[in-house]
């Protein structure tokens, strides 16, 4: 007993003496060693301590800054820091811009508060008001020649826009506009040939999906894409004879890789010999595809679809065809022009466009797409444009659209034959097309059972209706032993001024017929014409 009161008075005595620590006292007594934790800086906000790094021990709870316990630590906190407050002023809404109330946001941590002390914490729901109602004449009308609306006079913004509703003197019932020559005009084959511009979209003579147009400048021909099935050719060289009388095709654009856009330049071969576009004619240049994820070969070690179209570009090439890609024309690289003029005079040009996807890698094989922009010079200083973008999907429509200073057009190939994923308001809005041609046999299953997203898809509509009515397809889905039957057939926009005739009328002719997509008997079993925002 009289051992154990002199160890604890020892003690007491020892905890009296400052220059002992806790630890030391206990180290020196009990043997104690320390059992240290690394506790990582925290930083302090405005509502919370944090702390600085530090050494904590879990046996006597003591602090170190050091990891031999060297430096004991009389605090480690760090306060917190207070709101750093900024008050925001009412705002009043306009039927443009959401408003708010007065109230007060820290600069630390954003937090919005209804005082200054920072006590009582509001979200952006509580400080927003909501815009006001647009102020219009449900009576009067703003129109163009497609749509007519209501227009606020405050922000300007369109209201309860709609179609036009014709009357037999083609007069809008609703707002009074009168068809007129923004408007799509009827023309006549027999003027096709001697025209000073025209673009034609071939029918391919079979059920299945492809792209190949045809524009003709004087003795300058342009073919884009030759798809949808190598068995087209023939069908695409018959059509080209008509046109293209002296066996030149001053430029071939192939647009990407895909089967619908390059099996008509690879073709059949019959008794050994092709009979594929580029095969069959004198070939000046061609601009091909930046990029694509196709195999030249199969397992097997025979040459796929894309493998043979490569065979034909370099039997073109050997047989004097220049050869560029779309990035090196867009750079006027190695020979390769940005620009090339399809007339003497200069007035038509064809405008190689950048795509982002030339020089970067997509999942997408369509985002691969050379793209252009045709041109024509009128008199006065206007201009009509035409746009083509292959099957450009949304990521490459946006990046176009960043990238290119973009016109309004006259007349625009519907990215992607009307699918739900091209053609996007980002690129419409800009463009505003006055006429749209979808290459597409209407209501195919070839690639979906999903008759909504059959081409032309619902989607497509619903942008596409915003800004025409003039919407023309080539082919249609049939139940014949064919499968599939003329729509409008090729269609055929055309330029020609004449004495007489005011310059700047395009025109139309179809092989079948020159209905509106949006009125003929497929439509109305498949899809709808949609509405517009209405006025709130």
């Amino acid at each position: 007993m009289n051992k154990i009161f002199k160890i604890s008075a020892a003690l007491v005595a020892a905890l009296s003496v400052a220059a002992f620590s806790g630890c030391e006292i206990l180290e020196q007594f009990l043997g104690h060693t320390h059992d240290l934790q690394y506790v990582a800086e925290k930083d302090a906000t405005c509502v919370a301590d944090g702390n600085i790094a530090y050494y904590h021990c879990t046996v006597c709870g003591e602090n170190f800054s050091d990891k031999a316990a060297n430096n004991q630590l009389e605090t480690v906190v760090v306060p917190a820091l207070g709101h750093e407050m900024k008050y925001m002023p009412e705002k009043a809404p306009t039927c443009a811009e959401e408003g708010n109330i007065g109230y007060y946001v820290c600069s630390r941590c954003d937090g919005a508060f209804a005082d200054s002390e920072g006590k009582t914490a509001v979200s952006s729901e509580d400080i927003t008001l909501g815009k006001t109602a647009h102020t219009y004449s449900p009576d009067i009308w703003e129109y163009d020649s497609r749509i007519h609306w209501n227009q606020c006079s405050e922000c300007g913004e369109h209201l309860n826009g709609a179609a036009h509703a014709y009357d037999e003197n083609n007069q809008c019932t609703v707002c009074g506009y009168t068809l007129g020559e923004d408007d799509v005009i009827v023309g006549n084959k027999e003027d096709i040939s001697s025209a000073d511009l025209s673009i034609h979209f071939i029918e391919l003579g079979n059920k299945y999906t492809g792209d190949c147009t045809l524009i003709k400048v004087g003795d300058t021909e342009v073919l884009i894409d030759a798809g949808s099935r190598q068995s087209s050719a023939p069908e695409i060289k018959d059509y080209i004879d008509e046109y293209c009388t002296d066996g030149v095709l001053e430029y071939v654009i192939v647009t990407h890789s895909d089967q619908d856009h390059i099996a008509g330049m690879v073709g059949t071969s019959s008794g050994g010999k092709y009979n594929g576009i580029l095969y069959s004619y004198e070939i000046g240049t061609v601009i091909r595809f930046d990029r694509t994820n196709k195999e030249e070969t199969t397992a097997a070690g025979n040459p796929t679809l894309y493998g043979r179209f490569l065979t034909a570009v370099d039997a073109a090439e050997a047989a004097g065809a220049a050869v560029y890609t779309g990035l090196q024309c867009y750079n006027n690289q190695g020979g390769a022009q940005r620009t090339y003029y399809l007339d003497e005079e200069q007035t038509v040009s064809m405008n190689i466009l950048y795509n982002y996807y030339y020089e970067h890698d997509s999942s997408d094989e369509n985002n691969y797409s050379v793209c252009m922009l045709l041109t024509q010079q009128l008199e006065g200083g206007e201009q009509n444009n035409y746009l083509f973008t292959g099957d450009l999907e949304a990521e490459g429509e946006e990046y176009l659209v960043e990238y290119n200073e973009l016109p309004e057009v006259e007349l625009f190939k519907a990215g992607h034959h009307g699918s739900p994923t091209s053609s996007n308001e980002v690129l419409l809005r800009i463009i505003k097309p006055k006429n749209i041609v979808v290459c597409c046999c209407c209501g195919s299953d070839e690639y979906t059972d999903n008759n909504a997203n059959q081409f032309p898809s619902q989607a497509f509509i619903n942008r596409a209706a915003q800004y025409t009515e003039n919407i023309f397809c080539t082919t249609i889905v049939s139940d014949n032993e064919d499968g599939f039957e003329s729509m409008n057939g090729d269609v055929v926009f055309y330029f020609n001024k004449s004495e007489g005739e005011e310059e700047g009328s395009l025109k139309l002719w179809c092989s079948n017929n020159t209905v509106k997509l949006k009125d003929t008997a497929w439509f109305a079993a498949n899809r709808t014409w949609p509405g517009f925002a209405q006025a709130e």
